[in-house]
């Protein structure tokens, strides 16, 4: 399968990370008969040196061309004081490529691999086995919905708004993906105290699920439980349905069960045209940034969901998953994830880590 992939690389650590992933996503085209072929842009305040903006229309040309984004990461805190307000990445760059590209279901990874339990901030016995996915609806709520604030400064209101197709969107998804994987479906809201957008959400799953998907395993839970029971029984959830405001709450908590960013991937997807973009969770860094010190492990599992998800090469992906287990298996560590100065650990470079990977492959 041929593909054209865009590499964004951003700021901060970004570039580091992305130099030493695209190799590894090359030898893995070499190795399962795909066909790549790579782009490269400007984003964030990488963009903004050279154009005096963030997201540049040349930028936006090459994107439409593409069948997918390779993405590090935008935003340096240090700078924003630079530009306007609606100038800085994460508002000029990332709200509109999600809404413009319809980059409507956000895929959120998160596992505890072997041997890492003790970075967790939950006991091993808690930690050993956590393979959580959460699905965020990217598009809509409240981050999208109409803002009102009085004049005079004595209120203020953030409308929810969710669409009945939009709904049924991403919870398609969760069902397909539980039919490929075996996985029950925990569907998140707060239906019984919204009721009209916490009851629709759970009404629209539910009638979705009776109708086309009644052989899928499915629960609901209300959103603050499920903030409870992810730390004390997190291993009894597989496959996470949110709406967007509680799915990036919730996987931001999740997220340090792994204890560092820096293991755990993402993907934001057209349901219906197949156009992903890929990037770590984790952002800039850039009190690293440039010193060989960034762990390059969620961006290199990112790549591993380019496979997945735009080549739909499930066994490609599984690899190198695999791959990245087995050199942390084998002690290899980058820095945020060293246990001990007494322990055994192979600490090595942003570098250093990608070559073992490469040579795994």
């Amino acid at each position: 399968m041929e593909k054209n992939i865009l590499c964004l690389a951003g700021d901060g650590i970004g570039p580091e990370i992305m130099d030493v992933t695209i190799p590894i996503v090359e030898k893995m085209c070499q190795k399962f008969n795909h066909v790549i072929n790579l782009d490269k842009g400007l984003v964030g305040y990488a963009a903004y040196d050279e154009h005096e903006d963030t997201m540049p229309e040349v930028t936006w040309e090459k994107i439409k061309k593409s069948d997918g984004i390779l993405f590090g990461s935008v935003g340096l805190p240090d700078r924003d004081a630079q530009v306007a307000p609606e100038m800085r990445p994460e508002k000029r760059a990332l709200l509109p490529l999600r809404k413009e590209m319809g980059l409507s279901i956000n895929i959120r990874p998160i596992s505890v691999y072997a041997g890492l339990e003790n970075l967790s901030p939950l006991s091993d016995e808690i930690a050993k086995g956590v393979n959580l996915t959460f699905l965020r609806e990217l598009n809509s709520g409240m981050y999208f919905g109409k803002r009102q604030s009085d004049p005079d400064g004595k209120w203020a209101s953030d409308e929810c708004y969710y669409a009945k197709d939009e709904i049924e969107r991403i919870a398609r998804f969760a069902f397909e993906l539980s039919r490929q994987t075996g996985q029950k479906v925990t569907s998140i809201d707060k239906a019984n105290v919204l009721n009209a957008i916490g009851v629709f959400w759970r009404d629209t799953v539910v009638a979705l699920h009776e109708k086309e998907f009644s052989d899928v395993e499915l629960d609901h839970c209300l959103v603050d439980a499920f903030n409870l029971y992810m730390f004390t029984k997190p291993s009894e959830y597989k496959i996470v349905l949110t709406s967007n405001m509680y799915g990036d709450i919730l996987s931001d908590g999740a997220a340090g069960i792994a204890g560092s960013l820096g293991l755990l991937p993402s993907a934001s997807i057209n349901p219906d045209n197949g156009f992903c973009l890929y990037e770590p969770s984790g952002g800039t860094a850039p009190d690293i940034a440039g010193q060989n010190k960034a762990n390059p492990i969620a961006m290199i599992l990112s790549s591993a969901l380019l496979f997945r998800h735009t080549y739909k090469d499930e066994k490609a992906a599984s690899h190198l998953e695999k791959i990245v287990q087995n050199v942390l298996a084998e002690g290899y560590r980058t820095g945020d994830l060293a246990r001990s100065e007494t322990s055994s650990d192979k600490i090595l470079g942003t570098k250093e880590f990608a070559q073992a990977i490469l040579k795994s492959i």
